[in-house]
């Protein structure tokens, strides 16, 4: 049995015998394909998870999607940046507490 446990809208976590592996979700627009060719391909949007990184623990798995997030905020000020990084982690226990 392996995980796999969504962790927010845009990652999850994955494993596999070996180790934790963080995935995102991406969306596919087959139209911007050099190789889309109408009569051949379905021009339906579509999502899927890919792998991105790999870790030994699901601890380095969640800091990781952590840093990411922080990377990714748009907070103009310490204090957004602070309430995010508190949101993630409130995020973070409240799934860990559904696991017990």
């Amino acid at each position: 049995m392996s995980l796999n446990i969504e962790i927010s809208d845009k990652y999850r976590i994955k494993s596999d015998e070996h180790q934790i592996i963080v995935q995102r979700k991406h969306t596919v627009d087959p139209t911007l394909s050099p190789a889309f060719d109408p009569k051949k391909h379905s021009a339906e949007k579509r999502t899927e998870w890919r792998d991105w990184k790999w870790c030994a623990k699901p601890e380095q798995a969640l800091e990781l999607i952590a840093r990411q997030r922080i990377f990714e905020s748009d907070a103009q000020t310490l204090g957004e940046l602070r309430n995010e990084i508190a949101l993630f982690r409130r995020e973070i226990s409240g799934l860990l507490r559904t696991m017990d």
